[in-house]
């Protein structure tokens, strides 16, 4: 297997596992996440959907030929830096966080920026 098919592969598990893995075993903590970041507790529910789905769509997207699309890279670059940016301000304790949830973004912006333009000079 090309290392490139490894990141595409482990961008893919990434994403698969932050959409189903909150959906089924940390509702009650994703909403209270999201009530912290201030999120009215009318939209709380359907915005939790929302992101789920949209993180399954980008792991399921990943083998599909949208993997050889760079708008599809550059799109989930920009949810991983909205998300970064929300949680960065909203929760800056995350700073402290031992498991350092916004230090790993980083590099997996990394690897979507690189999968970006490997694809964008693909054309």
């Amino acid at each position: 297997m090309k290392p490139k098919n490894y990141l595409v592969c482990s961008i893919a598990f990434l994403w698969l596992w932050s959409g189903i893995q909150p959906a089924l075993f940390a509702l009650p903590q994703s909403l209270d996440l999201l009530a912290q970041v201030g999120v009215q507790a009318a939209y709380r529910v359907p915005l939790f959907a929302l992101s789920c789905v949209l993180d399954v769509f980008f792991g399921l997207g990943c083998a599909t030929r949208l993997r050889h699309r760079a708008w599809f890279w550059a799109a989930q670059a920009a949810v991983v830096l909205v998300y970064s940016a929300i949680v960065a301000f909203r929760l800056p304790q995350m700073w402290a966080h031992p498991f350092a949830p916004l230090v790993k973004n980083v590099p997996i912006a990394a690897v979507m920026f690189y999968l970006f333009d490997a694809n964008r000079r693909r054309k």
